[in-house]
């Protein structure tokens, strides 16, 4: 129920009204707002270093160093949603190390397991050494499938070129994109991303969809999000010809819709 609070995204929360009181939203990427929103009953800054499904949103250099420097100024703790841009999909263990920012919590799901399911928030000591036995956990949480899957994911990404994999791939996805919006002159808005968490904006919400669609006849899975963004989201060992071969077909696509 907290979780469905604190998002920004009304239409998931219909259903599950009455939520929990106590969430101000304010908009991504504007520290002022956050500025202006704190009062002396806030307790916390919860935000994604890179925003997942409200569009791909890439926040300025600064963002996330000023928003760190306001809440220790004023006592806050600061919350970073790193469930999407964890364990690697920006071309770093954490998206907060590409901008030097250590949070406070940090939450990690999805990749984290590999696909197996599992979640987990990490704490600094300050933080930790406020929790005692029963304050935080779940029913399957930290289970010993759960945990040896995390290892063996942890392990991968040390011991690999993995991260290496995923700028190099990155770099390539966005230089062949961005050829293509200049190519296709008005299909496509903007490239934006990090790594390999790469956002289209197209034209409209009915080419984005069209798009999506053909993508899964050819054996691409993308999804849109926002309406009008394709989010395209490859597995981080995939491999620089794979790749080229999927843009490729995204590019026919887009060219023939």
């Amino acid at each position: 129920m907290a979780t469905l609070a604190a998002t920004g995204q009304p239409e998931m929360q219909d259903a599950f009204q009455p939520l929990l009181p106590g969430f101000v939203h304010v908009d991504f990427n504007d520290v002022e707002a956050i500025m202006n929103a704190t009062t002396d009953k806030t307790a916390a800054v919860m935000l994604e270093p890179v925003q997942g499904e409200g569009g791909v949103n890439i926040p300025d250099d600064d963002y996330l160093r000023r928003v760190r420097e306001w809440c220790d100024r004023n006592g806050l703790l600061l919350i970073l949603d790193e469930i999407q841009t964890g364990m690697g999909r920006t071309g770093a263990m954490f998206a907060c190390e590409q901008e030097r920012v250590v949070p406070d919590f940090m939450l990690l799901g999805r990749c984290l397991g590999g696909g197996f399911p599992v979640g987990a928030i990490l704490v600094t000591e300050a933080v930790a050494g406020t929790m005692e036995k029963g304050d935080h956990g779940g029913t399957y949480a930290g289970n010993p499938l759960a945990c040896a899957a995390v290892g063996a994911v942890v392990h991968e990404l040390e011991s690999t070129d993995i991260l290496e994999n995923c700028r190099k791939a990155g770099e390539q996805a966005f230089g062949y994109l961005e050829e293509l919006r200049s190519r296709l002159g008005g299909k496509i808005a903007e490239v934006r991303g990090r790594g390999l968490l790469i956002g289209c904006e197209l034209a409209s919400a009915d080419l984005t969809s069209a798009v999506a669609a053909r993508c899964l006849e050819e054996g691409i899975i993308v999804n849109t999000i926002q309406g009008n963004i394709l989010r395209i989201f490859p597995a981080l060992n995939i491999s620089l010809d794979v790749l080229q071969e999927a843009l490729e077909r995204i590019g026919k696509i887009l060219g023939s819709v």
